[in-house]
């Protein structure tokens, strides 16, 4: 989607939900993510920073494309915006255009560093505060076999990172109690629980092991 165009629909969102929309930035690595883009992954990283300008000019009310007109109604805010990735190039962006970082899908203590990056980014990029840290797990409690599964398949071709990934899946409430203390010692802001299955009664056996 060109460029000017999901920044009017995102904050089209952003708008009509009383702005409460967060956009999540990640480049990936499957090649399927650039198959749309017909242009392969070569200078996607360029790509992504032409991108990021026209959000920010367009939620800013600064015209684009030549015209004379905003793209977007006055009163639009920026909307924040948060960013993955282990490369530096991804550290650089977030702390010059997001809000904050989020870990990869992984234990505690693999992207443990990866988040002391994205800090270092933040504040040799001059930013006041502390970025917005965010860590991602998977759990499946119902059948936490089914679960892993789900998950492998999901990464497969990651690379060491399957594995990676497969190991945190919190197949039972104790690991996902000492899932939660150990992104809680790390200073983490906020910790989403992914399911790794379908099954409905996992949110209820999430919610009465770690509320």
């Amino acid at each position: 989607m060109a460029a000017p165009l999901l920044a009017k629909e995102l904050a089209a969102i952003d708008g009509v939900s009383g702005g409460r929309l967060t956009v999540g930035f990640g480049i990936g690595v499957r090649p399927d993510d650039f198959v749309v883009d017909g242009l392969g992954n070569k200078g996607l990283g360029a790509r992504i920073d032409r991108d990021l300008e026209t959000y920010r000019s367009m939620w800013t009310g600064q015209p684009v494309g030549g015209g004379d007109n905003p793209g977007v109604p006055a009163g639009t805010r920026e909307v924040p915006m948060l960013f993955g990735g282990m490369a530096p190039a991804s550290f650089a962006r977030m702390a010059k255009w997001g809000q904050g970082y989020v870990g990869g899908s992984a234990p505690a203590q693999f992207v443990a560093g990866h988040f002391e990056q994205a800090r270092a980014a933040w504040k040799d990029s001059g930013r006041a505060g502390e970025p917005y840290l965010v860590a991602l797990a998977y759990f499946a409690l119902g059948d936490p076999d089914k679960g892993r599964a789900s998950v492998g398949d999901y990464y497969a071709g990651a690379g060491d990172f399957t594995e990676l990934a497969v190991s945190g899946v919190c197949g039972t409430p104790e690991m996902l109690k000492a899932t939660t203390t150990s992104f809680a010692d790390l200073g983490v802001d906020e910790l989403i629980f992914n399911p790794g299955t379908d099954d409905v009664d996992d949110i209820k056996r999430l919610a009465d092991a770690v509320l």
